[in-house]
């Protein structure tokens, strides 16, 4: 039984069920929901999302040495998958691909918002908050990037859904 796809490569429902298991006899395995609830069956499709991002990740290593395509504008923090994937050494390396930069009047914006977290002279705090402002940035670009790739590359199967696709039985989020 097939989970999903990732372009030509599948993830079984088995594999799935592994990684699940997995989880269920490790360390945190008490603050995990029952299986079968809700919350089970929506971890389950979560923990596909992840599989399913680590392919696709693993596939673009593949690639060698090309760039990443990825120019988007705006820096937004990333959460949840992408956060996890970026945990791995594949998206890690596909990460260190990403290049970003910051104008300077948005360095300066920053400091002028923020003095209270940055007290000295614009010109020594100015090295530390474009580093910051430069990584949320790339973060921000690697998230879209590879949110985009996933849609592009990614079916999921029946009971494999987003967890948050109000179309499957188990979604919690409702207008």
């Amino acid at each position: 039984m097939i989970a999903a796809t990732v372009g030509e490569e599948t993830v079984s429902a088995a594999e799935v069920e592994e990684r699940l298991t997995t989880l269920y006899a490790g360390p945190l395995a008490a603050r995990l929901p029952h299986p079968g609830s809700p919350e089970g069956r929506n971890l389950r499709r979560w923990l596909v999302q992840l599989m399913t991002m680590e392919r696709v990740v693993a596939q673009e290593c593949d690639l060698g040495g090309e760039a990443v395509p990825v120019a988007l504008p705006v820096a937004l923090r990333t959460g949840g998958v992408v956060a996890a994937v970026l945990a791995t050494p594949a998206g890690r390396a596909l990460f260190e691909r990403v290049h970003a930069d910051v104008p300077p009047e948005e360095v300066r914006g920053y400091y002028d918002r923020n003095r209270d977290r940055h007290p000295g002279r614009f010109e020594e705090e100015s090295p530390r908050i474009e580093a910051h402002l430069v990584h949320a940035r790339r973060e921000a670009l690697f998230a879209r990037w590879l949110e985009a790739r996933h849609r592009e590359k990614v079916t999921l199967m029946p009971g494999y859904e987003h967890p948050g696709d109000p179309r499957q039985p188990d979604a919690t989020h409702r207008h």
